[in-house]
């Protein structure tokens, strides 16, 4: 069975709602539960950091979709 992934219109969507202002800094608005939430909507999205990353999956994630 194919599992289909979320659309980056619907994971920023998402992301607002769960508090993530865009306009912000990562590191600005970072809280533990924020951070979860994020790292969920990462993995509904199907989005994995690069291998060469040096950070969170949550933190590349978070500018992945604010730079769409």
């Amino acid at each position: 069975m194919k599992r289909t992934k979320m659309s980056k219109t619907a994971a920023k969507e998402l992301a607002r709602k769960a508090g993530w202002d865009f306009s912000k800094d990562y590191h600005a608005q970072d809280s533990p539960s924020k951070v979860e939430d994020l790292k969920a909507i990462a993995r509904l999205a199907g989005y994995k950091k690069p291998a060469s990353a040096s950070g969170s999956t949550g933190r590349y994630f978070f500018y992945h979709l604010k730079k769409y």
